[in-house]
């Protein structure tokens, strides 16, 4: 009796080993696999920011220029950003649009008050009902509506750019091209959070500079775009995109992409500055949600190419749970973690501008982080489970 139960567990054991041998080489499967796209995404636009395909040449021509602005309850910083239009040096015809999206502060006040003294900027005060899911979106079109420009400019109302903003933009818009995007980065930035996140920037950064490189834009920022008027009224505006929450950026792009015989651009010789990065962890989520949601609209082979990636970080997660829990060293993940940031750490040291590049010492922290960023952010975002500025 005693030899049977032996043998029975006997058995039990070696077919339990047996099962784990499979789940281990199934693991290391699937991060071969997984980690091979993750590598070769990084390295394709790494070649994007490398300047080995050139761009549109820049042009001279001086067209009307409309730099439109929506702003919900930034008393704080709008007179910040005004300034900074106030200050651009394009010699051709240019106006500002400033929407007050149903602010509760003083924002209509600035902008009145600026407009007495400033021919160039025209305060918009949107309507109550939205004509679109999205608060932004709706205000941006009344701006655009309000505007006479053949080429329109977007940033955020606590954005700064720079003087030369308009002229380099303008610059990029060669015959043929509908839409050029621009880099953003926080300044100042302080704290260990703030650089985990301006770090996680210049990655999203790289992620637009290079795919548009590629000749295949995944992404773009609405603090520093641009495109021209004809573009959008061939579009329908916004309404194609109207439904979605937020994305009146990425998506307009990538409906233009999809739909277009235009061609893109982006301008990486101007960056505009905008606001540090939330102070607060609470803060910080919401926003990283807020990006993440837009994710879960990608098609086609970009769609299958997030899964790839998506699906490197959950073995990422799963072999270094397993080391810590059975406190043994795999070769396998520990060469993976190190191959990612390697990777990483190339294609930022080519994005990042010159004040950024202390920052890249926070690489390693960010990399560790990023793992539940991708893993939850994502599904919890998709399903737009945010708070949204109401």
């Amino acid at each position: 009796m005693a030899a049977s139960s032996t043998c029975a567990l006997t058995c039990a054991l070696i077919t339990s080993e047996a099962a784990f041998m499979e789940l281990m080489d199934l693991q290391k499967a699937g991060l071969l696999l997984s980690g091979a796209i993750y590598v070769g995404s990084i390295l394709w636009l790494w070649r994007g920011l490398s300047g080995r395909r050139s761009g549109p040449a820049l042009v001279r021509d001086q067209p009307s220029v409309s730099a439109i602005v929506a702003a919900r309850d930034e008393e704080a910083t709008l007179p910040h950003c005004l300034g900074a239009l106030a200050r651009q040096d394009y010699q051709g015809a240019f106006e500002v649009i400033v929407v007050d999206d149903r602010s509760r502060d003083r924002t209509w006040d600035i902008i009145a008050a600026k407009a007495e003294t400033w021919s160039a900027l025209k305060g918009v005060q949107a309507t109550p009902n939205r004509r679109f899911r999205c608060s932004k979106k709706s205000a941006l079109a009344e701006g655009i509506a309000a505007s006479t420009g053949e080429i329109l400019l977007f940033t955020d109302a606590d954005c700064r750019p720079p003087a030369d903003w308009v002229r380099s933009m303008v610059a990029h818009f060669a015959p043929g091209v509908g839409l050029v995007a621009g880099y953003a980065r926080p300044d100042p930035v302080s704290g260990v959070l703030a650089k985990v996140l301006a770090v996680d920037n210049i990655g999203v950064g790289a992620l637009g500079a290079g795919s548009f490189g590629m000749g295949h834009p995944l992404s773009c920022t609405g603090r520093n775009l641009g495109y021209r008027r004809q573009v959008y009224d061939e579009l329908d505006g916004f309404a194609q995109i109207g439904h979605l929450i937020g994305g009146d950026d990425v998506y307009f792009m990538r409906l233009l992409s999809a739909q277009s015989k235009w061609t893109l651009a982006f301008n990486r010789q101007t960056v505009v500055l905008s606001q540090p990065p939330p102070a607060k962890l609470a803060d910080a989520i919401q926003q990283k949600l807020r990006h993440a949601s837009k994710g879960g609209h990608y098609k086609g082979r970009a769609f299958y190419l997030a899964v790839g990636i998506y699906l490197f970080h959950g073995f990422l997660a799963w072999g270094l749970v397993q080391m810590l829990w059975t406190q043994s060293w795999n070769s396998w993940v520990a060469g993976m973690w190190f191959m990612r940031w390697a990777v990483d750490f190339l294609l930022l040291k080519r994005m990042a501008t010159p004040e950024e590049g202390a920052l890249l010492r926070y690489l390693p922290l960010a990399e560790v982080l990023y793992i539940p960023y991708v893993l939850i952010f994502t599904v919890v975002g998709r399903w737009g489970w945010f708070r949204w500025k109401t």
